[in-house]
């Protein structure tokens, strides 16, 4: 039996070395939470408790905690790093027909005159949960500038004829979100 050389040793060892380091991927850090108290509304409306932004490689994931599962509007703002970013509005009635749409330009983005601000999106889903009570945006990538952009904040707002609740209460948004 021969015994390996120190060459062919290394390059085994590289070799593992590499594959156990794309095992381990960087995907814990494509995501972000924000905590929100409950109880910190300005009248009725949905509650925010807390929302988790994840960056994937072919769509953004938003859920969004909330009190209870009443009657409101959410607005999750979704900003890229330098670039314009969206909005992903659910306007929530629970007993009665939810509507959900995209919007052109996070909470983070200069106004822009003119135009219809809704962005065609197929593929935008919104999914609500009365139960537990949450909601999950999901946001194919090819929505958001044809899905070339890289690290993502986002800030939540929710409202009920005025602004009711923001996450996070102490900044304008999030960290930054790196694709993975």
């Amino acid at each position: 039996m021969q015994r390996p050389t120190p060459s062919v040793l290394g390059a085994l060892l590289a070799a593992t070395v590499l594959l156990l380091g794309l095992g381990v991927s960087p995907a814990a850090a494509d995501s972000a939470t924000l905590e929100d108290p409950t109880g910190d509304t300005d009248g009725p409306g949905l509650d925010i408790t807390g929302a988790t932004l994840r960056n994937l490689d072919h769509r953004v994931v938003v859920d969004v905690d909330v009190h209870r599962a009443v009657r409101g509007d959410l607005v999750v703002s979704v900003d890229p790093r330098h670039a314009t970013g969206l909005r992903l509005v659910s306007l929530f009635r629970p007993t009665a027909h939810t509507r959900s749409f995209v919007l052109a330009g996070a909470f983070t983005d200069h106004a822009t005159e003119g135009g219809d601000p809704r962005v065609p999106c197929r593929g935008f889903r919104v999914r609500w949960s009365t139960e537990a009570p949450t909601v999950r945006l999901t946001l194919p990538a090819h929505c958001l500038h044809d899905g070339e952009y890289d690290d993502l904040r986002f800030a939540v707002l929710t409202e009920r004829s005025s602004d009711t609740d923001y996450a996070p209460d102490d900044a304008e948004a999030s960290p930054w979100v790196p694709r993975g």
